[in-house]
């Protein structure tokens, strides 16, 4: 019976490790995941915009300018909005040159 109870206490005791290994492991994967939200958080707020490239600059312009037409109806306003705008680069991917 001696040898029974050390059999059964010695299992109970490799059971017990081997749960406290598993609960430290989840613990320790578990602030590995709230670290990484953390440093994600912070380098989101610490993020800067984006540079804007030139081509999409002058784009942003052009339509700025198109934006400020006047409304008025008459023939010279109508005109004067034709000719203050820029449509040489309206399409370049449709222009197609002759052959």
């Amino acid at each position: 019976m001696n040898d029974e109870n050390k059999s059964s206490v010695g299992s109970i005791i490799g059971t017990i490790i081997i749960i406290a290994l598993i609960v430290l492991g989840g613990l320790y994967f578990w602030g590995k995941r709230v670290e990484e939200a953390q440093n994600a958080k912070k380098m989101a707020s610490e993020a800067t915009l984006p540079t804007v490239s030139a081509e999409d600059q002058a784009a942003a312009n052009e339509a700025a300018s198109i934006k400020s037409t006047s409304s008025l109806d008459d023939l010279d306003s109508i005109e004067s909005d034709l000719n203050n705008t820029n449509t040489t680069n309206l399409s370049p991917e449709l222009d197609v040159q002759a052959q």
